[in-house]
């Protein structure tokens, strides 16, 4: 017996195909899915990798083009402005970036999402109302997706992606890909967040660091302050100059000029021992033209202590260097709190030191007052009365010699404990023209010798020593930029009401103009106290070697045109 044989209509055969067909292609959407799920997961696998927020905005940016498929990708990082102060794209190489030109600010579709911050999907960028073109030299692009990032309750940035493409093919980003974008943008503010913290961290500790270090060496003894405070702060803030400003003292009034007093980093050479307009020195993203690196700054305050030192330090970075945020401020700010009090603490060392020298400077003076003078006066009585019994014209002759010369004995040491018991020696200008000349130990790579001499050199103080530290300063910074000495000596003579600073370096001579042209602020300043300036080769150097500068003003200066 034949099987019998069961025929389907052909409208139930059709159905039944179309049922199979759409069930492979629900497989495939499953599978498609799982493959998208999948590669989210990968995605935020990724991005959860790396605590270096500069690596891992790049990381973010790629992860989500290669999620959706989109050729080119950028992450937009919002500034304290409202607008864009950070800019990471993807697919665009070099040679196009620098064609198309400054990156974007926050205008246009970017700035739509900036004030909107919700998910955007455009099939055509030029035909969106937001839309303000591209600029010459862009990649065209049309399709457009973008999500804002969040980081807690505060919008970090916004995602961009544009020109989806799926099996080679140009297409539309769709509303799934929209919620894996927002997913993505959601796992990223996790992710920044953490870099964030662990960034934070990082610099709170170079900072800290530099606070310890900073205290610890402003407290121990012959140490150059001013050069160590540039240095420190340097790497604290992982700038690539750094430098120490104070008020102009020739600045004339109601003109507010700076002088660069100590410096580290890129152009500190040439910028250290110069004058400028206070305003050249800002604090922000702009750079200051004309000098140093030329991308953000910062400008740190170091609180008043009542003494004659720096007031500010300036950090520069390089133009592709990241900005100083808030919390940079606040880290620097604690940091010169330090070094003011670092340097009070150092100041009441020195005169604890002071102190202790003066009650061994009178303990001595006693000792030769009340023992030395009082022997050697009693054996000049004895020499006297022994001349006077001797017979011999010759011998009471010398004898009488002996007397003159312990006569002249006692009013050395007369004036001797004069000068031990006179003002406490901070006050006297040779010390502060020592730890200066100390300070430049680390650029000239040794420290100049100093010659001091004249009856005089306590009445050097207030602005006439101002005047003094800043020439010395210009001298010794001239030779650490042009000499290439080996030694340096330094001479300071108070006498007759003139004081003569003399710096002389053995070096590789005037040699043009332009090292002349350097020391044209020694002789404006000299001129505007009624003195005089002098810049010569020394008589013993060989022909074109060495330089002497020599700068004479009255003890009571007399400015020109009085």
């Amino acid at each position: 017996m034949e099987p019998e044989i069961v025929r389907f209509p052909a409208v139930g055969r059709l159905e039944l195909d179309q049922l199979l067909e759409q069930l492979i292609e629900r497989a495939q959407d499953v599978l498609g899915t799982q493959g998208r799920l999948r590669g989210l997961l990968a995605a935020t696998r990724a991005i959860s990798s790396d605590l270096d927020l500069p690596v891992l905005l790049r990381r973010i940016t790629q992860a989500a083009c290669d999620l959706l498929g989109a050729r080119y990708g950028a992450l937009g990082v919002i500034g304290t402005d409202g607008r864009l102060s950070e800019f990471i794209t993807v697919g665009v190489d070099d040679d196009v970036a620098a064609g198309i030109g400054p990156l974007p600010r926050g205008a246009g579709l970017l700035g739509q999402l900036i004030r909107h911050p919700e998910p955007l999907r455009v099939a055509d960028l030029g035909a969106h109302p937001s839309a303000a073109g591209l600029p010459p030299g862009h990649p065209p692009m049309r399709t457009f997706l973008g999500a804002p990032v969040r980081v807690r309750d505060r919008v970090f940035g916004n995602l961009y992606l544009t020109e989806k493409s799926a099996a080679g093919q140009p297409a539309e980003f769709s509303a799934e890909d929209e919620e894996l974008l927002v997913a993505l943008a959601s796992a990223a503010g996790v992710a920044i967040d953490n870099a964030r913290l662990f960034d934070v961290a990082e610099r709170r500790q170079r900072w800290l660091r530099a606070s310890a270090d900073i205290v610890r060496d402003l407290l121990a003894e012959d140490t150059p302050a001013l050069s160590l405070v540039a240095r420190r702060a340097l790497l604290a803030a992982e700038a690539d100059l750094a430098a120490v400003l104070v008020a102009d003292p020739r600045s004339p009034e109601g003109q507010d000029r700076v002088q660069v007093v100590a410096a580290d980093g890129e152009g500190a050479d040439a910028l250290l021992g110069t004058t400028w307009p206070r305003s050249r020195f800002t604090d922000g993203p702009t750079p200051a033209p004309g000098f140093g690196p030329d991308g953000p700054a910062m400008l740190v305050h170091i609180p008043e202590d009542g003494s004659q030192r720096p007031g500010l330090v300036w950090l520069a970075r390089a133009r592709a260097g990241r900005r100083y945020d808030e919390e940079d401020r606040a880290m620097a700010a604690d940091f010169a709190g330090h070094v003011s009090l670092a340097m009070e603490l150092g100041r009441a060392q020195q005169n604890r030191r002071t102190i202790a020298l003066l009650d061994e400077r009178d303990r001595i003076a006693r000792d030769l007052h009340d023992h030395v003078i009082q022997q050697l006066f009693a054996s000049g009585l004895r020499l006297s009365a022994l001349a006077a019994r001797c017979g011999d014209a010759e011998t009471a002759q010398a004898l009488r010699g002996l007397i003159t010369s312990g006569d002249e004995t006692i009013r050395t040491i007369r004036a001797t404990i004069f000068q031990l018991r006179r003002s406490a020696p901070e006050e006297d200008i040779a010390v502060e023209l020592r730890d200066l000349t100390e300070e430049f130990g680390d650029l000239l790579g040794f420290t100049p010798s100093l010659l001091v001499s004249g009856p005089q050199t306590s009445t050097v103080s207030g602005e006439l020593a101002d005047h003094v530290r800043a020439a010395l300063r210009e001298s010794l910074s001239n030779c650490a930029r042009h000499a290439r000495a080996t030694s340096v000596v330094v001479r300071l003579e108070v006498s007759g009401g003139q004081l003569t600073l003399t710096v002389t370096d053995d070096g590789v001579g005037l040699g043009g103009s332009s090292r002349r042209s350097g020391l044209a602020n020694l002789e404006e300043r000299a001129r505007d106290l009624g003195g005089s300036f002098q810049v010569d080769s020394p008589a013993h150097a060989g022909a074109g070697r060495g330089t002497r500068v020599r700068w004479r003003v009255p003890l009571s200066p007399v400015p020109t045109g009085a």
